[in-house]
């Protein structure tokens, strides 16, 4: 829940209970539940007409939530073999239950990555806030970046991705972008594709830098 809050709050507005139902796949009274819980314990504000809000201490316990979870994904993708999407699904079944220290020691035995499966990256302990990723959309003809792609979207989008060999991790370049909302072309592994506007800003990128001469 504290990440569900974190994730729907971060333009300043409050978190609706409908919408973080919908995101955890539970009832609205489950979710109203589950705010009042963290409300009690002083990690969250429920204010009306205003939604849900983290307090500072909210804050952080979830983006230390988001760290773990990154971390047991990488763990699970890196050691165990799974893929990113199934790391994603399991982690979420025992990363409540894990002692910080066995986190720093899988961080350290991963090599300290930067980076989770899905190409987000894996915050440093005890950060104010964390580096928000922009979506592909957001790019301008000649930027290259690398693909991030979240875990909410539907099977048949990631599969769809798949097809476009847009896949966690993999560098495109915006060759052009149509106006009035069309579809943006990339090079991706050295092939043109297109893709449509809405799916572009369902998948994130950390664009990289040009190398000065």
């Amino acid at each position: 829940m504290l990440k569900a809050i974190y994730r729907q709050s971060r333009d300043g507005a409050g978190a609706h209970t409908g919408d973080l139902a919908e995101a955890l796949g539970v009832s609205p009274g489950t979710a109203t539940a589950s705010v009042k819980r963290l409300a009690d314990r002083g990690l969250a504000l429920h204010r009306p007409y205003r939604g849900v809000e983290l307090s500072a201490v909210g804050r952080q316990a979830a983006i230390a939530a988001i760290r773990r979870h990154r971390i047991v994904e990488r763990f699970l993708s890196d050691m165990l073999g799974y893929s990113w999407n199934q790391a994603d699904r399991l982690a979420t079944s025992f990363e409540h239950d894990l002692p910080g220290e066995v986190e720093e020691r899988l961080f350290q035995a991963l090599d300290r990555p930067g980076t989770c499966p899905h190409g987000f990256p894996i915050p440093a302990p005890e950060v104010a806030e964390m580096v928000e990723l922009p979506p592909l959309y957001d790019l301008a003809p000649g930027d290259t970046a690398v693909v991030a792609v979240p875990g909410s979207l539907a099977p048949e989008v990631v599969a769809f991705l798949d097809t476009l060999g847009l896949r966690p991790g993999v560098q495109v370049e915006v060759i052009d972008k149509h106006p009035f909302d069309g579809p943006v072309v990339l090079r991706v592994e050295g092939r043109e594709r297109a893709l449509g506007e809405r799916i572009a800003r369902q998948i994130y990128v950390k664009k990289e830098t040009p190398c000065s001469v």
